[in-house]
This record gives structure tokens, C-alpha cells and sequence, in this order.
């Protein structure tokens, strides 16, 4: 079988996470890493079973001979952004850590130069590779399901909770939290056409509250409660036209409503059929979901000669998705995204 020789750049804590399951992924050759700490590139090479590692990611795409680079660290340009498009320009395929970019503008550039090489990027929302969300995903694909109609979802996070000056209203906390719900409601009911969004803030403490009302091209309605708060909180909802449901709890349970059965009483209901599943979150250690998936989901990928999900081109309209919101919160205005830029 032939393996897809990869390399990652960057051996910080969210980078070593996906690196453990490069091991468990046979169609992967773990070629190398590679961090600015070479003591850091050279306890994960040890420690996951890459070949070598360097401090230097120049050096190492002049030395080795690779199909596919990881670029994981600091939601930074130069980062993410810049040795993102460097590597795609230099004929691989790319994985970059949400976000691609601390502005719009920047992931269209990493979008751009992916249609320019011919190489693939994938960005890491893995949300989306969830087994839990995976699931929904097919309960939602059934001819009885019907139609999704409306969709709602409540996600607190305890951070970031500082603000730059200069930058779109929340911005920290939407490009490292609300970009994970945005791509799974993206995943789900597809492009949004128009959204409006309200928000509070205590300046004291940095909390914010935000609320979001979406309208879809698929004609599709629904919402987002988003803030930032104690807990890490996590529920999607989705409705369809048949009246079924599907709710999707902290990545991990799943519960399917059917069509609630009226007495033919006044407002009296019978029990609404319900169906619910326990999803395991770990795979053989791995505790995060998701994680694991989409690296295997990169390898099916790539092996195929297929575009992974979520594309740049996901990454480029869901930070065009999180701009709005802020746009929206600062200028009390609905926000039109219909239309690509």
C-alpha cells in the first residue's frame, strides 16, 4: 500500500494531540517534526515515531521528500497563514490548526494559493469528524427525516477572554471558540445568506453573551447562543420538516425525537419516540473527540485523491461567517453573506 509521507510543523500541545494519532493511522509515514524548541521536535519524533526531526521547517522540506505537511501552532500569520501557503506552493498538501488565519482576508489568501498549486488544504474544526455529529449527520440524511428546517445551538467556553483594539468585536474568542460551532452548523444545514447578532459584555471580567438568528440558502432558519462562561458547554438541535429531530449533546450523545403522537385531548401529547446513543468520545487513548477521525479522514483523503473536509474553501466561508457576527453585534445591522467575495 502506498503511505503518505508526512511531516508536521509545530510540536507545541495541540500539535502533539493530533501527532498521537498519526501511529494508529497505517497509511501515514510519520517523516518527520519539527519545532523552533528542538528538544520539544525531538521528544515528540521519539515519542510518535517519526523518522527525524529539525528546528528548522525550511530545512526540512529541502531535506526530506513529503506528500503531505501538518502546520499546528499559534493562531498566528506568520504561522498557520504564511508556512501554509509557503507549503502548498512548494507542492504539498497542507493541514493547518484553526484558525487559518487571524483575518478573513488571510484565509482567502491560503484558499488561493491551494487552487494555484493544485494541492489540497484541510483545516482542523474537527467537530464535524465527530462520531457524535457524524451520526446525527446520517440519522439527517434519511428519506423519513425529511428536510432540515431549523437549527439551534448553545456553546460556552471558558476562553479566550481578551480583546484586541483594532480588531472585529470578540474576535479572540470567535477565532478560537466560534469557529468550531460554525463549521459544524456549516457542516450540517450548509452556506448562511443573512445573519443578525446581539451581544452583552462586562468589561470588568471580559464575559461576553452573544445571540445569533441565521437564515440559510436552503431556506433554513436558526440560531446560535454563544458566550463565554465556567463550563465548556456544548448542544446542537436540528428540525426537520417531517418533525423529527436529532439533538447532539456535548459531542458525545446523540437522542433522535420522532413525530410526537397527539391523545386527540386538548394539548395532550403521548411520550415522543425517542432513540438515544451513548457515542464513545476515546479512541484507543485519544480522548478528544474527533481528533483522531480527522486524521484518519485526511489520509482516506489524500490517498483517494480526494478534497478533504473541512476545505480551505470551508475554513475561507466560516471566517466570513464569524466576521459577520461581529459586524453585526458593532453596527446593530443584518449581515448579508450570500454572495462570495
Amino acid at each position: 500500500m502506498k503511505k503518505i509521507r508526512l511531516a508536521f510543523v509545530g510540536c507545541g500541545a495541540m500539535s502533539s494531540a493530533l501527532q498521537q494519532c498519526i501511529p494508529k493511522i497505517p497509511e501515514f509515514e510519520f517523516v518527520a517534526t519539527c519545532d523552533l524548541v528542538e528538544e520539544k521536535a525531538k521528544t515528540n519524533a521519539r515519542k510518535y515515531g517519526a523518522l527525524r526531526w529539525y528546528s528548522d521547517y525550511d530545512q526540512m522540506l529541502k531535506t526530506e521528500e513529503l506528500d503531505a505537511v501538518a502546520v499546528v501552532g499559534r493562531p498566528e500569520d506568520k504561522m498557520h497563514r504564511d508556512i501554509g501557503i509557503e507549503c502548498l506552493e512548494r507542492g504539498y498538501h497542507i493541514y493547518t490548526e484553526k484558525p487559518p488565519s487571524t483575518t478573513v482576508e488571510g484565509a482567502k489568501m491560503l484558499l488561493d494559493a491551494s487552487l494555484r498549486s493544485g494541492k489540497t488544504g484541510m483545516v482542523g474544526t474537527m467537530w464535524r469528524h465527530a462520531a457524535a455529529h457524524r451520526l446525527a449527520k446520517r440519522l439527517l440524511e434519511e428519506e423519513e427525516f425529511g428536510r432540515v428546517c431549523q437549527y439551534e445551538t448553545r456553546y460556552i467556553a471558558p476562553t479566550p477572554r481578551i480583546h484586541e483594539p483594532g480588531t472585529p468585536y470578540a474576535w479572540s474568542f470567535m477565532l478560537d471558540q466560534v469557529i468550531h460551532p460554525t463549521d459544524c452548523m456549516r457542516f450540517f444545514m450548509g452556506p448562511v445568506s443573512q445573519l443578525f447578532a446581539f451581544a452583552a459584555n462586562d468589561a470588568e471580567s471580559g464575559t461576553v453573551s452573544i445571540s445569533v438568528n441565521l437564515q440559510y440558502e436552503n431556506g433554513g432558519v436558526g440560531s446560535m447562543t454563544l458566550g463565554i462562561g465556567a463550563v465548556l458547554e456544548a448542544m446542537v438541535f436540528i428540525k426537520s420538516t417531517n418533525n423529527h429531530a436529532v439533538q447532539i449533546l456535548e459531542t458525545r450523545k446523540v437522542r433522535r425525537y420522532r413525530v410526537p403522537t397527539w391523545t386527540g385531548e386538548g394539548g395532550g401529547y403521548a411520550n415522543t419516540p425517542t432513540e438515544e446513543w451513548e457515542v464513545n468520545t476515546a479512541f484507543d487513548g485519544i480522548g478528544r473527540p474527533g481528533y483522531y477521525e480527522e486524521m484518519n479522514h485526511w489520509a482516506q483523503s489524500l490517498l483517494e485523491g480526494e478534497q478533504p473536509e473541512p476545505s480551505l474553501e470551508d475554513a475561507y466561508q466560516n471566517m466570513r461567517v464569524i466576521r459577520g457576527i461581529s459586524e453585526s453585534i458593532e453596527s446593530g445591522k443584518v449581515v448579508h453573506l450570500s454572495d462570495a467575495e
